[in-house]
């Protein structure tokens, strides 16, 4: 469901048919296995434009894709139709299982596990989840928070890599994820901590710079405070002696 919608059974693509087919077993797949009512099929099939007989119309849809390799799989509950396919066996499921694992391992110190896992679930992404049904109002909330996670997993996989030492690729990465959202806060904290550890520090406090500039004039609002402390220990008109004598 991470993009266009795709079903295999036993590693073999299922041909599904035309828009129509392909909308209901998205909708169906919205349930996680659960069961979706009927009404709610009928808006992700037609939107707007459903037909009299609905529910009719529905029961033949499904008959045709009993003939697929799908069928077996989809059942018949007094709630509605259901697709019952394990959620770990989809990608979504796959996805979201992966990148909390991958932020728990790098909670955990484990940066090299928290790479991997964050990686293979941002590797099952293939575009707009759900993308087969549009605008659908019934999928925004479930899209919304897939794209969120999508975020975070970009964002925690490079912290992952700066951990590791691996600035040669993430802060490339970085550069390329604060161009497409800019208004993330955690890519740019990334971003600067990762040019100082490349020897850039220089570059880093003109990032701090722009993103103080971008926030100012975009929303009218001061950098956060993993950003404010960053700058603080960066920025040199920011530095006070301690009793040590070092400076930060």
């Amino acid at each position: 469901m991470l993009g266009e919608l795709a079903v295999e059974v036993d590693g073999v693509g299922v041909p599904l048919g035309g828009g129509l087919s392909r909308r209901l077993v998205a909708g169906l797949a919205t349930g996680d296995g659960f069961a979706v009512p009927d009404e709610v099929l009928a808006e992700y099939v037609w939107r707007d434009e459903q037909p009299a007989a609905a529910v009719r119309a529905l029961r033949v849809m499904v008959w045709r894709l009993r003939s697929t390799g799908i069928g077996e799989w989809i059942r018949r509950t007094p709630a509605g139709y259901a697709l019952a396919v394990p959620v770990e066996q989809t990608d979504h499921g796959q996805f979201v299982a992966a990148v909390n694992r991958g932020l728990q391992q790098l909670r955990g110190n484990d940066a090299v596990r928290a790479e991997g896992s964050l990686e293979s679930a941002l590797a099952l992404w293939r575009g707009t989840p759900w993308a087969d049904l549009g605008d659908s109002p019934l999928v925004v909330g479930s899209r919304a928070r897939l794209e969120e996670l999508r975020q975070v997993a970009v964002e925690e996989l490079q912290a992952a890599r700066l951990t590791l030492g691996d600035v040669a690729r993430a802060v490339p990465a970085l550069q390329q994820a604060v161009a497409e959202s800019p208004y993330r806060e955690r890519r740019w904290e990334l971003l600067v901590l990762g040019l100082c550890q490349a020897g850039r520090p220089e570059r880093a406090i003109a990032e701090l710079h722009r993103v103080r500039s971008l926030l100012a004039d975009g929303v009218g609002l001061d950098p956060g405070p993993s950003l404010c402390a960053l700058e603080h220990r960066l920025t040199p008109r920011h530095r006070v002696p301690v009793r040590s004598g070092r400076w930060r």
